[in-house]
């Protein structure tokens, strides 16, 4: 019950954000308090904005009022420091199925305060403030306004896992359908993770209207550089290499190449390529490896997250 409860939650809360303008994602990995990232765009598609949410559903979190606030409790100490030094701006939302009220509030060292016992957090969030109005959207903006370069490291930080199991042997795949005839941009894009141990996959339910999906991937997963599955294409490509390099020996009963052999005419085929099905449907599975951008971002992340000798030095006299 409560899985479902949590489930409604966050596709209610999903709903609100896009109809808002705000791209909605999904954290389905282990965390420590971080459910979903939420990023404002503008009309053209712009980036601008990038958030973390903690979310919470179900009317158990809405008994405790006072003073026109909601207490939001259960918070330890590593949930504490974990949302006041992230690098994202984080806030919590609070949802009720039961009369649909949504409510949310910032989670800072201003707002987050510690029990009289000492051994816990709460937070008091306002029953005026809710997610998301007018209002709540030019706070939530004052409250994001990160200048471009923060906002573009925040991004890639929130893909840092999807690199490090890269970097660490594991293997990604993107699978994905593309409605090609349609100018909605209809279609579904998911990664498929494998770490070595297990294997998730991660949906990024979005359609992108009037935007060819070779152009969509590399702005998803800008870190990546694509490589068509050989598996998943193989007899696809086998098909169309017979079509154009070979001929049929009816006598023999078997292809005779005229052209190019088959690893030849697959080295010229383009790394981002698809079936289509029917002329209505792209579909895709690409191999994901790290480029250049990938690859330089683990390495400035690792260094920005250690202490350096640096830090401590002060000029003479001080």
């Amino acid at each position: 019950m409560a899985n479902r409860i949590e489930r409604i939650g966050v596709a209610h809360i999903e709903e609100i954000a896009e109809r808002n303008h705000w791209m909605f994602r999904e954290q389905p990995m282990n965390d420590v308090g971080i459910d979903a990232h939420m990023e404002l765009t503008e009309s053209t598609g712009e980036s601008k904005q990038l958030l973390a949410l903690q979310i919470k559903s179900g009317e158990s979190w809405f008994k405790e009022r006072k003073d026109n606030n909601i207490i939001f409790r259960k918070i330890n100490e590593r949930q504490y420091n974990y949302w006041t030094k992230n690098s994202l701006p984080c806030i919590v939302v609070l949802y009720n199925p039961d009369d649909d009220m949504c409510i949310w509030q910032k989670l800072t060292v201003e707002t987050i305060e510690r029990t009289k016992g000492g051994k816990g957090f709460f937070v008091k969030v306002p029953l005026t403030q809710v997610f998301l109005n007018e209002l709540s959207n030019k706070k939530l903006l004052s409250f994001t306004n990160l200048p471009q370069h923060i906002t573009n490291y925040n991004f890639l930080l929130s893909q840092k896992k999807f690199m490090q199991i890269i970097q660490d042997g594991g293997k990604i795949k993107l699978y994905s359908k593309e409605w090609v005839n349609k100018c909605s941009g209809k279609g579904c894009v998911e990664l498929i993770v494998d770490d070595g141990r297990s294997i998730q996959k991660y949906l990024y339910p979005y359609w992108f209207p009037f935007t060819p999906y070779t152009m969509v991937f590399p702005q998803l997963f800008p870190w990546a550089n694509f490589s068509a599955d050989a598996d998943f294409f193989e007899e696809h490509d086998k098909s169309i290499w017979r079509e154009y390099h070979c001929y049929f020996d009816k006598e023999n009963d078997e292809w005779i190449v005229v052209g190019d052999t088959f690893e030849e005419f697959r080295r010229k085929l383009s790394p981002m390529r698809s079936i289509n099905l029917s002329g209505e449907v792209a579909e895709y599975m690409m191999e994901l490896s790290l480029n250049d951008l990938g690859k330089s971002f683990l390495c400035i992340d690792n260094f920005v997250s250690q202490n350096q000798p640096y830090v401590d030095a002060r000029p003479d006299g001080e």
